[in-house]
């Protein structure tokens, strides 16, 4: 086995780890995404997909400031909350408007399916911002992110990173799950 597949099975243990922890609310989610953020990120670029680069060394950077002010929250009055629909229609608009702007940049560049790739890290970027935040809608994000990112890092023969992303789709149905019987619970407390 090669160097940078080793990499990026430890990178997929990682993140993996992380996303467990994240459906539980744990802080120290954070720490496995960091590491195995950055690990990914040398795998990705090494295969020429550089807004996904981009998007996990901000996965890198963003679980620092996810770690700090997860762990500035008191757990009382941090929780799951629900967004109007009319507001995630919004961001997904401006989600598509950036991933072609993304793209075309891109195209500048000797990047692997630009567009593709630019739209799985334009959304990862807006899901990251609301699961930091704990917004319930932020794993309906993800379910539609990872499932699609299976087929983009499959065409790369990523197999790791492929599978990662099929658990990361499980997960995140099991996370938003967990997530609606918070808000459930939170509701008929008040």
């Amino acid at each position: 086995m090669d160097y940078l597949k080793i990499i990026e099975l430890l990178s997929v243990v990682l993140n993996i780890l992380f996303l467990v922890f994240l459906t539980k609310e744990k802080k120290v989610c954070w720490i496995f995404g960091i590491i195995g953020s950055l690990l990914g990120a040398l795998v990705l670029f090494k295969n020429n997909y550089y807004s996904e680069t981009l998007l996990y060394i901000f996965y890198g950077l963003i679980g620092i400031y996810g770690y700090i002010y997860w762990s500035n929250k008191r757990s009382f009055d941090f929780k799951v909350k629900r967004m109007q629909w009319i507001k995630v229609i919004n961001i997904t608009l401006a989600g598509l408007l950036f991933s072609f702007g993304l793209g075309y940049l891109m195209t500048k560049t000797n990047a692997s399916k630009p567009y593709y790739d630019a739209i799985s890290s334009v959304f990862g970027v807006i899901a990251t911002f609301l699961e930091l935040y704990k917004y319930l809608v932020s794993w309906s994000f993800w379910i539609v992110i990872n499932a699609y990112t299976i087929w983009l890092y499959d065409i790369k023969e990523l197999d790791f990173l492929t599978i990662q992303m099929i658990i990361y789709t499980l997960l995140s149905i099991y996370g938003y799950n967990k997530w609606y019987k918070r808000t459930i619970s939170l509701q008929k407390s008040l």
